[in-house]
């Protein structure tokens, strides 16, 4: 295990597309938790879906381009390279194998509040500090709270309520509406272009 000594985290999710939000997310955390890099981890088959739209290529060039200039921001190809099903618990051995401590691994609060459907998440609680971004809660039973955070392994950021979600993109592609402004400029026509073959 290599003693790296430097503050990370990991930040995972099927990216499909990319959108501001998650932009924004992560430079939050970056901010707020000092963090020296932050990996950003797309899924290749995400646990909780039945596939995704676009392929992992074409997804995880999306994030490059992105991110590229950012020198506290890299995107990872451990999960296409690991193959099968992209579960969180072994990204987390991953990197945490190659840099040592635990990793600050960022969940939406809608993914928290389903966290005990998640596969091993017991070890990713004991295994990961959990940081926690607000997103807009779908389809969460009335009265079932989170799983219950401990000091010392969940935090909550403070960052907006982002209300994007790559879905909406996706559908309002598919209608033929605008998206300015929900997907980084960069590669925002490519992105239209993408999803509107669908």
């Amino acid at each position: 295990m290599n003693t790296w000594n430097k503050r990370y985290g990991i930040f995972g999710g099927s990216f499909d597309p990319i959108h501001v939000g998650h932009v924004i997310i992560a430079t939050r955390a970056i901010e707020a938790l000092s963090l020296d890099r932050l990996y950003i981890v797309p899924a290749y088959i995400p646990p909780h879906k039945t596939s995704c739209n676009a392929d992992f290529q074409t997804r995880f060039n999306w994030i490059k381009r992105v991110f590229k200039g950012e020198n506290k921001i890299f995107v990872s190809d451990f999960e296409a390279r690991r193959g099968d099903t992209s579960y969180s618990i072994f990204t987390i051995r991953h990197f945490a194998a190659l840099y040592g401590d635990k990793p600050f691994f960022l969940i939406g609060e809608d993914s928290f509040y389903e966290l005990d459907e998640w596969y091993s998440y017991q070890a990713i609680l004991e295994e990961a500090i959990l940081v926690v971004y607000p997103r807009v809660r779908k389809n969460v039973p009335e009265g079932k709270p989170p799983i219950s955070p401990s000091e010392r392994n969940v935090h909550f950021l403070k960052a907006p309520l982002i209300e994007i979600s790559s879905t909406e993109i996706r559908e309002r592609i598919k209608e033929g509406k605008s998206i300015l402004g929900m997907v980084p400029c960069s590669i925002s026509e490519e992105v239209r272009a993408f999803y509107a073959r669908k």
